[in-house]
């Protein structure tokens, strides 16, 4: 057997006929008690709405959601295509991938079509961090004396068990191995909040985010593309902002550990919500 090399796949003749979002919110913020289900809906109805395709060609519903965020969310993939129009006999499937899932539904829906299987495909990803359960999974059979353990899922669920090392231990470990300084990192984020703030600015995000409107009043509940005002960000304050915004919500035992990696500065991580 060949040695695996690593994933290529060239498709001749698939296209990415449309895609849209809903903005990505801040944790706890606007989007907080909404299901990805929800959000998940929101953003395949509207792609059909921008794209003119009707629902009854889809051949296939691929949908990405990570964490357990509603009570229904097994149902997810199937819940997206029935109420976004699609024929309840269409197949939809559910992938987990970590932060790769969203490019693997594309390659999903890809070698589906590639293979003669289906001719249109909805890849849907929605996820709600604000949603992650605290949950207990050793409680069934009761809860004896001592032993009650609730356990946050959101920060529990960045832990890999194997080698012991969360998602922001792989960015340390490759700052280390290639010698990434802080102010290459910090002078990295400038580079890449200034981008944002530059396609903002310019209409570039204008066709690709749909607002989510609170149905029942008809209020749109968000509508700022940006965290953060972009005319007062320099350089200097980037990473001691996004460390502030950061440290503000650690409540975890883990606090102190957090607060030491972050003054090393070796990644910053910002927790969302959102579908697309």
């Amino acid at each position: 057997m060949a040695k695996h090399a690593g994933i290529y796949t060239q498709y001749d003749d698939v296209w990415l006929i449309e895609g849209l979002r809903t903005p990505f919110v801040d944790y706890n913020g606007a989007l907080a008690r909404v299901s990805p289900t929800d959000l998940g809906i929101k953003v395949a109805r509207e792609a059909f709405r921008a794209s003119g395709v009707d629902p009854a060609d889809v051949g296939h519903v691929f949908a990405g959601n990570m964490a357990q965020a509603s009570f229904d969310v097994y149902c997810l993939p199937r819940h997206v295509g029935l109420y976004s129009g699609v024929p309840v006999e269409v197949p939809a499937t559910m992938t987990q991938r970590v932060c790769g899932t969203g490019i693997e539904l594309i390659m999903q829906a890809g070698d589906r079509i590639k293979l003669g299987q289906i001719a249109l495909g909805l890849c849907v990803g929605t996820e709600s961090m604000s949603r992650n359960p605290v949950a207990a999974y050793t409680q069934r059979g009761g809860f004896r004396m001592g032993q009650v353990e609730f356990k946050d899922f959101l920060w529990e669920s960045l832990l890999d068990t194997a080698p012991n090392a969360t998602m922001g231990d792989t960015a340390e470990n490759l700052a280390k191995r290639y010698e990434i300084t802080r102010e290459e990192t910090d002078r990295f984020a400038h580079e890449s909040f200034e981008r944002a703030i530059h396609a903002k600015q310019g209409g570039f995000f204008a066709g690709e985010i749909t607002p989510v409107i609170e149905t029942a009043h008809g209020l749109n509940i968000f509508q700022i593309l940006n965290r953060f005002d972009p005319a007062d960000i320099q350089y200097d304050d980037v990473a001691d902002l996004l460390r502030a915004e950061l440290l503000e919500r650690k409540t975890m035992p883990e606090y102190e550990r957090w607060v030491e990696e972050l003054r090393e500065n070796r990644y910053v991580h910002i927790v969302d919500t959102g579908a697309r």
